[in-house]
């Protein structure tokens, strides 16, 4: 569900979100591509609570969130995505079943609620300017790559983090190309 470790050195942005490559280690090369993309000037954004070791080496920047609240930021990116028509609709809709709901429950026609950046200001902390500015950066940069770390799927109702996360990859056609990835893990090394 993700591409391998020495594919990032194809992705022109990465985000780190609640991945700590450099003290938790999924892929022993993680540290080293990571470091090279750096090196050859791609951006690297880590959304983490913790100002980890990741971030001290990678990042630019480093984006601190709530614990437990990163499905909310991960929606409202998807809401601005979607309300600046930049999702890509032809994999949507190759590649995809069920998008049609998960628009219902971003724009609000599900259950009344508008999944804005401002909506997930207060629920995550991150300002929503920073929101809207990493999801458009994220769905205008190709090929980007978003590295889904576990821990925010450790908590209550958790898995809806990781459920998100996949689908911003969908909506930006990051997934299957070089230099993406599906915001997924495989856990073993390479992959």
């Amino acid at each position: 569900t993700g591409n391998d470790r020495a594919d990032l050195l194809n992705a022109k942005m990465i985000i780190l979100w609640g991945s700590n490559p450099a003290e938790s280690i999924f892929g022993t090369e993680t540290r080293w591509y990571l470091t090279q993309a750096k090196e050859k000037g791609t951006k690297i954004i880590c959304i983490d609570p913790r100002f980890t070791e990741s971030a001290a080496a990678w990042a630019s920047p480093w984006i601190p969130i709530r614990p437990s609240t990163d499905a909310a930021m991960a929606t409202a990116m998807a809401y601005v995505i979607l309300e600046q028509g930049l999702q890509d609709q032809h994999f949507l809709d190759t590649y995809t079943v069920g998008f049609d709901k998960f628009r219902d429950y971003v724009t609000g026609a599900e259950d009344g609620v508008t999944k804005t950046p401002e909506w997930a200001e207060r629920i995550t902390g991150v300002p929503a300017e920073t929101i809207k500015a990493v999801a458009l950066e994220y769905a205008t940069t190709k090929p980007a790559a978003l590295m889904a770390g576990i821990a925010p799927g450790r908590t209550a109702y958790g898995e809806q983090y990781h459920r998100v996360a996949s689908t911003l990859a969908a909506m930006t056609g990051n997934i299957g190309i070089h230099g993406g990835d599906a915001a997924g893990r495989a856990w073993e090394s390479g992959s």
